[in-house]
């Protein structure tokens, strides 16, 4: 989902400010988008020259101006319309799969450090969320709490499978070849499969 869809879906909930938006965008998905809340505002700027939003200033004393953009109907038609388009299975990204195919080519030092480093970053994530639960599971509908449990179930299989890879890691001497899992194993996830 493109940046903006994801602001006309924060919009169907009601008029937002700039400040509310990247406030819930970075409560909602900073955990599971690589759109960073630095998008919002040249998304918003788009959206309103599309028709898609309208964009009201509230002028206030002693403060600086509000701007609270309004989804508009064509705005709503064009989220749902985005919303109901059947998408397909994703391309995972992964920089730490990348490096570990590669690994080969680091010491054994380097391998455990590289992995501890990416099993660290997604321990601090993981924590991250536990801290939001109070407030996610005070706004958030249904739907949203269920994305939320999603994302902390994603973070923990894959501390999992790195602290896996890392016990590989680990017990292999200087020289050692890691096994290759038995013919099989990795398409139906048996034990083996990396």
């Amino acid at each position: 989902m493109d940046i903006k869809t994801m602001v006309l879906g924060f919009l169907m909930r009601g008029s937002m400010t700039g400040y509310e938006l990247k406030k819930r965008f970075s409560l909602s998905f900073s955990f599971f988008s690589a759109l960073s809340y630095g998008s919002i505002y040249p998304a918003l700027k788009k959206l309103e020259q599309e028709g898609l939003i309208t964009l009201k200033i509230e002028i206030q004393d002693g403060s600086p101006n509000r701007k609270v953009y309004t989804i508009t109907d064509s705005g709503r038609e064009f989220f749902l319309e985005n919303l109901r388009t059947p998408f397909t299975l994703e391309r995972q990204k992964s920089a730490f799969l990348a490096r570990l195919f590669f690994f080969a080519h680091l010491t054994r030092e380097e391998r455990l450090t590289t992995a501890n480093r990416y099993l660290e970053s997604i321990k601090e994530m993981q924590e991250t969320l536990a801290a939001l639960e109070p407030e996610i599971s005070d706004r958030a509908d249904e739907f949203q709490y269920l994305s939320y449990t999603f994302g902390i179930r994603f973070f923990d299989d894959l501390a999992r499978n790195v602290e896996k890879v890392m016990q590989e890691l680990e017990s292999k001497k200087p020289g050692d070849k890691i096994p290759s899992p038995k013919k099989g194993t990795i398409a139906k996830g048996k034990e083996g499969a990396p």
